[in-house]
This record gives structure tokens, sequence and C-alpha cells, in this order.
């Protein structure tokens, strides 16, 4: 009898601790359910798919969307400022949640108009990449421009032993990133007594085919140049075509800013000097947290605030990383042509 009383008395504990783990279990998934984020839209404006880092930044919102319940409409401007309108307008009928934008250009009129009623109809708009001035805005994200740029002149003037003529290609006046680029240059080259800026010219639509006339122009009335900063690969490039026309690319150093294809296969091939790495995919990752936070009506942390015109607008500024032929090797998963030239990793 009493071996009985104890069996049952152990049954009994025995079923008290399981029923108590399927309550605790119960209560875990309830509350995994629970945290689950209620579904949202983005709607995103790209200003053109072609240029060298939206398709990293459209690959991280991809890679997103999914695990933060986020349904991402995605539209290519194709650097067409009446098709950048068209897009807004579209997402504005697909009633989204929150719209980012990489705008086309900093100063746009066309647009006034419909960022003014995604304003009243208090949807948060996120640039990224490029501002849109005197606008309004619940965020910018931006990759370091004004680190890049002084990454850039810390490295050439280096290279040079500090003392030398140099040309700075410079991207379009119209363009908050080419002037931020700008600044961080001069940051540098201000300092630098003994380094002679023989030319610096602005380059509309970051033109390379312009950038290379300047570099031609600039190479005749000064033939022992030594350095060349360009505020984007492309422009780089058209740089390193002319010099390695003149066989050049030995006697003058070169750096640009993207890290595309083009000037990594440079790099490898020793013809360009160095490029800047602006992280893309980090870039749009940040970007649709913030999305992300402000549709959901969110806080997000912000590193400073800008005057925008009238406006102050939250800034958030991502990394970059300046590339030449010692860290190269960082960016074969990005470009997997540079293997060609990459036989082994340390």
């Amino acid at each position: 009898m009493k071996t009985f009383k104890k069996n049952y008395l152990f049954i009994n504990i025995v079923i008290i601790l399981i029923l108590s783990i399927l309550i605790l279990t119960g209560c875990e998934r309830e509350e995994k359910v629970s945290k689950v984020p209620p579904p949202k839209t983005i709607g995103v404006s790209i200003a053109c798919m072609e240029d060298v880092n939206a398709p990293f930044i459209k690959e991280a919102m991809e890679d997103l969307k999914e695990r933060n319940n986020i349904k991402l409409i995605w539209l290519d401007s194709g650097e067409d400022e009446k098709k950048e309108k068209e897009n807004l307008r579209k997402l504005l009928e697909e009633n989204v949640d929150a719209i980012i934008i990489q705008p086309i250009k900093s100063q746009n009129e066309k647009i006034k108009e419909v960022v003014k009623e995604i304003k009243e109809r208090k949807i948060p708009l996120i640039a990224i990449d490029r501002i849109i001035e005197d606008t309004e805005l619940c965020a910018y994200v931006t990759s370091n421009n004004f680190q890049l740029g002084i990454e850039q002149a810390r490295y050439l003037t280096e290279q040079i032993k500090n003392e030398g003529q140099i040309l700075l290609l410079k991207g379009d006046q119209e363009d908050n990133v080419a002037i931020e680029i700008n600044a961080g240059n001069m940051e540098i080259l201000r300092k630098t007594m003994k380094i002679d800026i023989v030319a610096e010219e602005w380059h509309k639509d970051w033109s390379a085919e312009l950038a290379e006339a300047t570099v031609r122009k600039n190479l005749e009335k000064y033939p022992d140049l030594k350095g060349i900063l360009a505020s984007n690969s492309e422009m780089a490039m058209a740089a390193v075509k002319v010099l390695k026309e003149k066989n050049l690319l030995d006697k003058v150093i070169t750096v640009g800013a993207d890290a595309s294809k083009e000037a990594c296969l440079a790099i490898a091939r020793e013809e360009l000097d160095a490029d800047v790495d602006k992280m893309p995919y980090i870039l749009g990752m940040v970007t649709f947290k913030i999305a992300a936070n402000l549709a959901r009506e969110e806080t997000w942390a912000y590193d400073k605030e800008i005057e925008n015109g009238e406006h102050k607008v939250p800034v958030k500024v991502t990394p970059i990383m300046l590339i030449d032929k010692y860290n190269l090797v960082t960016m074969r998963y990005r470009w997997p042509e540079l293997n060609e030239y990459i036989k082994t990793v340390k």
C-alpha cells in the first residue's frame, strides 16, 4: 500500500512537471508569435539600377524583407527625372507605409509636388545616398562621403611624399555627394603646403567623357603631374585610359571612388592605385531597417542632424573603406573576376 502511494505520488509529480513544461513552452511559442512584426509595405525609387552600387543596395533589402515581414516594391528611374516622378506617384497609389528614394539629383523641382503630397499623407520619406535639398525628410542615410574624400587625399599625399602637382576630377556641382567628397579632399590638401592643385573641375552628371577631356587638357599644360583624385570610379578609369595611352601610369598616382568592377580589376593590374568602397550592402541594409522602423512608427538612432534649407534632417552615416592592392582581396566576393589575379588568400 505504501509502495502504491509512493508510486502514485511520483506519477503525479511527473505529470505536474510535464504540464508545467508544456505550459511554459506554450507561453514561449505565444511570445515568439507575438514578436513577429506586423506586415508593412516599403516602396523604393532608385535613381538607376545600372549604377555600380544599386544592385547591392537592392540585394541587402531583398535579404531582409522576409524576416522583417516587409513587402518591397522596387522601381528603377533609369536616370529619367520624369520617370522618377511617375515612380513616386505609383508608390502613393500603392498605399505604401514608407518610401525610400535615391534621387537622381539633389536639386530637382520636378518632384517637389509629389514629395509635398507624400508629406501630407504622413508617409515617411527616406533619402538614400543623395539628399533632396530644401526638403523635409524623415531620414537621410549616406555613406561617409566626407571621410571618403579624406581617405583619398591622405593616400595620394602619402604616395607622392606630400609634394607635387595634382588634378581634382570633381563630380556634379549640384550633387551634395560630390560637394562632400571635395570637402574631404580639401581637408587634407589645404594642410599640405607643397601640394600644388593645378586644376579642380566639376563634371556635369559625373561624366567620364568630360573627365577624360579634363585630363588630356591638363596633361598638356602640366606634364609633370604627380596625382589625380577622381570623385568616382568612372572618372578615375577615364584618367587611367589617358595615362595608359601616354605611358604615364607609373608616374601619376590615381585614386577613385565606388570600387566598381572595372576599377578593382585595374588595381589588380596595377593600372589604378586605389579606390574607395562605399559598402553598398551595408548602406542598403541600414536604410531598410530605418524605413521599417519608421513604417511601424518606431524610434531609430541617428548620428546627427543637418540643416536642409528650412528643415532639420536626421542623418545616419555608413562606413567606407579605401581599397588598394594590399586589401583588394576583400572585394573578390563582390567581383569574382578578381580571382583570376588573386590566387591565394592569407
